[in-house]
């Protein structure tokens, strides 16, 4: 049984293509050139991916929105639009900046600070059934209402 075993072993072996065989017994050729390793190479950033959680998360566009009162907030890159039923939507510029778990977006609209914060974590907007993967603060003249977000 173990000599079955062992030939089986050797078979998968004579699979290997990566190395000329000695044909008589099927084992890899070696010599002192093929045996060095090249030196290792430091791995490179790839530009297209982050390892900043907070990096990963602003990359995202999110929609916030409150019930009583109701309120959205649309989140785009350098911009926020909010919207209510009194206002049909203003977009103006933004910054984004780490807050805890979460991000917080600051600007001011029609000389208001507004700021909001969307941070992690399952929220409902208490009119239906919907259950948003990220939670909302939004603060305007140092009042502030809750809600939830969804990336976009």
């Amino acid at each position: 049984m173990r000599s079955a075993a062992l030939a089986a072993m050797l078979n998968l072996a004579g699979c290997d293509s990566t190395a000329p065989k000695d044909k008589a017994e099927n084992i890899p050729v070696t010599d002192a050139a093929t045996d060095e390793l090249p030196p290792p190479v430091a791995a490179q950033p790839d530009p297209t991916t982050t390892t900043s959680p907070i990096a990963a998360k602003t990359e995202k566009h999110f929609q916030a929105l409150g019930t009583e009162p109701f309120w959205s907030v649309e989140v785009m890159t350098g911009e926020l639009r909010y919207s209510s039923p009194e206002v049909s939507g203003i977009t103006f510029a933004s910054t984004e900046a780490k807050d805890g778990k979460g991000v917080r977006y600051s600007g001011t609209m029609d000389g208001k600070a507004l700021s909001l914060l969307i941070e992690p974590g399952k929220c409902s907007d208490g009119m239906s059934d919907t259950v948003y993967a990220w939670q909302a603060a939004l603060t305007i003249v140092g009042k502030t209402e809750h809600g939830c977000a969804r990336a976009k």
